[in-house]
């Protein structure tokens, strides 16, 4: 009885089945949880590490930090984070995390760096979230490091960019009344704050007389309001002085065409453009709306007083008819 070949394909792929049963499987990386506590601070770090993590933040962007309510749902978002980024003076993040009962965790604060808005401002930003996402993660430094160069190269060239075109408008050097957030992003862009001023709910009546006061003088060509803080103030000046009212956003997100860090500096740069060339329209508007008045009232003028010598030369001419 002829014997029966072995199928050496057949020996191959059990073979192989059995050594891919036996073999262990590699390793999965765990997922990195980061909650940072505003939406900048989230862009900032998604532009910092991007491989194998999560990022999320806690504060809607059109919320102000200083009057933030929480919620139960950030608290579950705060359960499971492997890093905390905040910046460093928000009132109720302590409760927050201790709501959480979280305590393995790691957090950066980016405490004392100013304002984000302004480019230098977020570059300090980008680097204290970098150094502290590198002191974290030591394997991951190179690619942390690498990426943040880029970002901050983005950033410059974003700065540039913007510097230019005020430039190429003409408008640099501009007179502006400004609310104190943005007060340092204006004039990096080489706007002239003549006046600011803070939060509207601070403000006295004697506060809000002396900045209808500096909106007043000859120049100024708009008001800045803060999204986060209130628009009422603001729109009220403009609506005093005739000067423009514009609104920034100091965090990204809030508006439409502000997803980013990025697109928010240009989104408040093409609106302070778009409210100084309304002023000058205004502006042109009603110098020749005048000079029409003017022009007119000089032919009124004119007119009145031919209406008068014709009235007197007719009377004269009268008199003279009467004599003869």
């Amino acid at each position: 009885m002829p014997k029966k070949m072995i199928n050496p394909i057949l020996i191959i792929s059990i073979l192989t089945t059995l050594l891919l049963v036996s073999s262990p499987l590699p390793a999965q990386e765990d997922t990195i949880e980061i909650i940072c506590t505003n939406s900048v601070l989230a862009d900032f770090t998604s532009n910092i590490i991007t491989q194998n993590v999560t990022i999320d933040y806690i504060m809607p962007a059109g919320a102000c930090p200083s009057h933030f309510d929480t919620s139960p749902s950030d608290i579950l978002k705060i359960m499971n984070a492997d890093v905390i980024i905040s910046l460093g003076w928000e009132p109720w993040l302590e409760a927050l995390i201790n709501k959480s009962g979280n305590q393995d965790y790691t957090q950066i604060k980016c405490m004392g760096l100013g304002e984000w808005n302004i480019p230098t401002g977020a570059i300090a930003y980008v680097e204290a979230i970098r150094d502290g996402l590198r002191d974290i993660y030591p394997t991951l430094q190179q690619e942390i490091s690498d990426n943040a160069m880029t970002y901050l190269l983005q950033i410059n060239q974003t700065a540039e960019n913007l510097q230019d075109l005020l430039q190429s408008e003409g408008y640099k050097g501009r007179r502006i009344v400004s609310m104190e957030w943005h007060k340092d992003f204006l004039e990096y862009f080489g706007m002239n704050v003549t006046t600011y001023y803070g939060p509207p709910e601070g403000l006295s009546v004697q506060d809000e007389i002396n900045i209808i006061t500096a909106a007043s003088e000859e120049e100024v060509s708009a008001i800045i309001d803060n999204l986060q803080s209130g628009t009422s103030f603001g729109a009220q000046v403009a609506g005093e002085t005739g000067i423009s009212h514009v609104i920034f956003t100091n965090f990204p997100g809030a508006l439409p065409n502000t997803d980013n860090y990025l697109d928010m500096i240009k989104y408040n740069i093409d609106q302070l453009i778009k409210g100084i060339a309304t002023h000058d329209q205004t502006s042109i508007n009603e110098q020749e709306l005048r000079e029409q008045i003017e022009q007119l009232e000089l032919q009124r003028n004119l007119f009145m007083a031919l209406s008068l010598i014709a009235i007197l030369g007719a009377i004269v001419l009268l008199i003279m008819y009467k004599r003869k």
